[in-house]
C-alpha cells in the first residue's frame, strides 16, 4: 500500500513502520483490537459487518465518533506534557490516562458535543459552524456532555462581542485538526478546510432524525463505565465499541435504494443483499446432520490477499472478502452456541443445506437454532426469513424421524426491552428467540418449550 501510495512511508530511526501509526486509526475507530493489549491481530464484529457490506464506510465513521468518548481503552498513555502538568501541580500521577479521566470526572463523547453544539447554533439562528480556536475555547474545558449549553452561550457571547481567543488551548489545535477531518468523512458534518466544521445537509434536512441520535447517545447507559485499569479492563472497551448495538444504529436509517451514487461511494463491494446462503435442492425430508467442527467455526479470519493494490480492490469489489467476512460472523455466534450446549452435555450437530445448529440434551428434550446476523435495517427482513427456515426444518425433521423440536432463532442483537418481536415469536408464533452479542445474552422462550431450560 505504501508503494501505491495509499499510505504515506513513515520512517521512524531511518526504518519504515507505516503500520504503527495506521493500525492506530482501525482500533480507534473500534475496527480492531489494539495491538498493543491484544498481541494476536483480530477484527471486531464491527470490522465484519463492514466488510460484509451491512454499514457503509460514511455511516461506520459518523455512527463512532459519535460513540467515541473518554475515558476509553484505546487511549491510555499519559503523554509528557500532561505528566509534567500533574507533577508541577502536585498531584499523585495514575498508571493510566484512563484512570486520570475517570478519577477527575471526565465521562465526554466529543463528536457527540460538537454536533449538539452545532444543533443548537442552528435552532437558535447562529451560523451552524464552528472554528478551531471556537472549539479550543468553549468545547475543550467541557468534561460531560451535559456542557453543551456552557459552550453555546460562550459561541454566541464571543461572536456578538469579538475578542481573540486564538491563544486559548494551542496545544490541542492538531487534535482538533484531525478531529474536523475525522468527522468530515461522516454524513453529519461538512470540514472544508483544517479550521472549520459545520453540519451537513444531510444532518440539516433529518434534524428530527439527529436529535434523537444525539438524546439516545446522551443517555448515560450508552457509555463505558471502566471498572478496572488494566488490560483486561480496557479490552471491554473493544467489547464494547467493537459491537454496534441495534438502538445505536439510527444513523442507518436512509432510501439507500434511491441513491445508487452514495451507495457506490461507501460499499466497495455493494449493499448486503440479503441472499440467503445457497441450499442444494434436497431429494427427500430427511437432513443430513454432522457433528459441529468447532475449529472449522473458529477459523481464522483470513481474507483474499494481494501485493497489488488494484488486485485487492478488484477482489473487494467480487463481493470476495464480503461473502467471506458474513460466513465469519455467522459462524462466531454458531460456536458460541454450540461450546454453551456442549458443556451441558448435549450432542451438537448442524447440516450445511439447512440447519445451523442441532442440540439434543441428555434428557432427551431437542433444538433447531436458526442464527442471523441482522442490523436495524435487515432485522424483520432476516426474521422472517429465519421463521420460514425453522418452521421448515423443525416439519421435515418430525416427517422423517417422529420427534418433535423447539425452534428458535438465534440474531447477534439486543433488542429494546419494549420490542414486539419476542412476544410476537415466543407467545404467537410459539418460536424462541435469543439475542445474544459480545457480553450480552438474553432468551424469550414459548411456555410449551421443552427445551427451554438449557438456553433461555
Amino acid at each position: 500500500m505504501i508503494k501505491s501510495n495509499v499510505l504515506t512511508n513513515n520512517l521512524r530511526n531511518e526504518k519504515a513502520d507505516a503500520w504503527r501509526d495506521y493500525q492506530q486509526l482501525l482500533a480507534e475507530l473500534g475496527l480492531i483490537y489494539s495491538t498493543l493489549i491484544h498481541k494476536t491481530l483480530t477484527l471486531t464484529e464491527l470490522a465484519h459487518m463492514f466488510l460484509a457490506g451491512e454499514i457503509g464506510f460514511s455511516e461506520l465513521i459518523g455512527i463512532q465518533a459519535l460513540r467515541y468518548q473518554y475515558p476509553n481503552g484505546q487511549k491510555s498513555t499519559i503523554q509528557a506534557r500532561l505528566s509534567r502538568q500533574l507533577s508541577d501541580a502536585q498531584v499523585k500521577r495514575p498508571k493510566t490516562l484512563t484512570e486520570l479521566q475517570s478519577a477527575s470526572g471526565v465521562l465526554l463523547k466529543p463528536g457527540l458535543l460538537v454536533l449538539k453544539v452545532l444543533i443548537e447554533l442552528l435552532e437558535s439562528h447562529h451560523q451552524p459552524a464552528l472554528s478551531i480556536s471556537e472549539c479550543l475555547a468553549f468545547l475543550i474545558p467541557c468534561k460531560v456532555n451535559a456542557e453543551w449549553d456552557m459552550a453555546v452561550s460562550e459561541v454566541i457571547s464571543h461572536r456578538r462581542t469579538g475578542g481573540e481567543i486564538s491563544e486559548v488551548n494551542e496545544h490541542s489545535r492538531r487534535n482538533l485538526q484531525d478531529w474536523f477531518k475525522l468527522l468530515g468523512a461522516s454524513d453529519f458534518f461538512v470540514a472544508n478546510d483544517d479550521e472549520h466544521i459545520a453540519l451537513s445537509s444531510f444532518a440539516i434536512e433529518n434534524m428530527d432524525l439527529v436529535r434523537s441520535y444525539c438524546a439516545s447517545q446522551e443517555d448515560l447507559s450508552t457509555f463505558w463505565i471502566p471498572t478496572s485499569f488494566d488490560i483486561s479492563g480496557r479490552l471491554t472497551w473493544f467489547d464494547r465499541f467493537g459491537h454496534l448495538p441495534l438502538d445505536a444504529q439510527g444513523a442507518l436509517r436512509r432510501d439507500l435504494d434511491a441513491q445508487p451514487k452514495y451507495v457506490e461511494q461507501n460499499y466497495v463491494a455493494g449493499l448486503d443483499d440479503d441472499v440467503e446462503e445457497e441450499v442444494r435442492p434436497s431429494g427427500g425430508l430427511a437432513m443430513n446432520l454432522s457433528p459441529i467442527d468447532l475449529d472449522y467455526l473458529e477459523r481464522e479470519t483470513t481474507f483474499q490477499s494481494s501485493q497489488d493494490v488494484e488486485t485487492l480492490l478488484a477482489n473487494i469489489r467480487r463481493g470476495f472478502q464480503k461473502r467471506h467476512a458474513k460466513t465469519l460472523l455467522h459462524d462466531r455466534v454458531v460456536k458460541s452456541l454450540a461450546e454453551r450446549f456442549i458443556a451441558q452435555g448435549a450432542t451438537v450437530e448442524s447440516d450445511p443445506d439447512s440447519i445451523d445448529l442441532f442440540a439434543l440434551w441428555p434428557t432427551g428434550e431437542t433444538a433447531i437454532f436458526e442464527v442471523k446476523t441482522v442490523t436495524q435495517r435487515n432485522l424483520q427482513q432476516r426474521m422472517r426469513t429465519a421463521i420460514g427456515q425453522v418452521a421448515e426444518y423443525a416439519y421435515r425433521r418430525k416427517c422423517s424421524t417422529g420427534s418433535l423440536s423447539d425452534s428458535v432463532i438465534v440474531v447477534n442483537a439486543e433488542l429494546d426491552q419494549n420490542a414486539w418481536q419476542p412476544a410476537f415469536l415466543s407467545e404467537y408464533l410459539k418460536i424462541g428467540l435469543i439475542c445474544t452479542a459480545p457480553k450480552s445474552y438474553s432468551a424469550f422462550a414459548p411456555q410449551q418449550a421443552r427445551s427451554k431450560a438449557y438456553w433461555s
